[in-house]
């Protein structure tokens, strides 16, 4: 009987060994996933800050661009109001030719300014699909790692049923 009862107690033994190497090798692997997730949330985190500071960077040109318009009109309502005022002087001329110089250099501004809006929005709804897909990709991430969590918890509670 005492034979057995070590040939029992070695099998025992040999079988908690390789359930416990093979629990360390499944440790190793969750840790290598833990740490390639933790790598996406960080390239994930900095390409959503990054793509707030481009919206910042566009709201501020758009703010500027809203300004020049602005501008323009008033421009454009001086011209209307010196084209309008009959004066027998030379100054006058020289000022409504000054502001209608003006007025074209504003207008090429504005066109030049209309056209990076384009391109800028453009590049915003881009930036915006982005955040989407990395928003999606965050709660993939957290949903596996929530996943990997209750995996390890099965793992660890003895089995009941």
């Amino acid at each position: 009987m005492d034979g057995t009862d070590n040939t029992d107690l070695l099998a025992t033994f040999r079988k908690l060994v390789a359930e416990n190497k093979s629990y360390e090798a499944r440790l190793e692997d969750y840790a290598r996933i833990i740490y390639s997730r933790d790598n996406e949330i960080q390239m994930l985190q900095s390409m959503l800050s990054e793509a707030n500071e481009y919206r910042s960077t566009v709201d501020e040109q758009l703010k500027e661009l809203k300004e020049l318009k602005r501008n323009m009109i008033d421009l454009q309502r001086q011209a209307a109001g010196s084209t309008y005022m009959v004066t027998g002087k030379q100054q006058g001329l020289n000022e409504n030719v000054s502001a209608e110089a003006q007025m074209e250099n504003l207008k090429q501004d504005y066109a030049y300014l209309q056209s990076q809006l384009v391109d800028l929005q453009s590049q915003l709804i881009d930036v915006n699909n982005r955040n989407m897909m990395l928003t999606l990709q965050t709660s993939r991430v957290a949903e596996l790692e929530s996943l990997l969590a209750n995996y390890e918890r099965t793992e660890e509670s003895p089995d009941m049923g």
